[in-house]
């Protein structure tokens, strides 16, 4: 059901309050950490661990975003499943066709999708092109700052 054009106030939040309007173009967007289908869970994890993020998105050429690879990822369908970070491609084991937004898109929609869907990380489109992510440790620090 579209919620959009509903016009109710919930636990006492403001649809129309400027921050859940903002677009999120306007939020500091992460810089996504990008690897290609055949790169092993082993590069993922190193670049993440280099760079302290908690996830890489996989793009193919020609393609464009075809998955997201996540810490929780690393534990559920790799550790736990006994599979060798270095033979393991991360087309296996990434969430194939993530949920995307674009960069108009409000910030109440990227709240609304990591409330339901549980997401830490949703990545931000400019069309088809990857722009960047927003974080729920970004979101947090927004919300606590206005």
């Amino acid at each position: 059901m579209d919620l959009a054009g509903l016009d109710v106030q919930v636990w006492g939040v403001d649809p129309k309050d400027p921050l859940l309007v903002t677009p999120l173009a306007e939020l500091p967007l992460k810089k996504p950490l990008v690897l290609g289908p055949a790169s092993s869970v082993s590069e993922a994890v190193k670049l993440m661990r280099e760079r302290h993020e908690g996830c890489v998105f996989v793009e193919k050429e020609g393609a464009g975003l075809i998955g997201v690879f996540t810490e929780r990822d690393v534990v559920v369908r790799v550790a736990s499943r006994g599979r060798d970070p270095e033979q393991t491609s991360l087309q296996e084991v990434m969430t194939a066709g993530p949920v995307v937004l674009q960069r108009d898109d409000p910030i109440s929609w990227a709240l609304h999708r990591m409330g339901i869907d549980g997401f830490r990380h949703i990545p931000v489109l400019d069309g088809n092109r990857l722009h960047g992510f927003l974080s729920s440790r970004t979101v947090l620090k927004l919300l606590l700052d206005s």
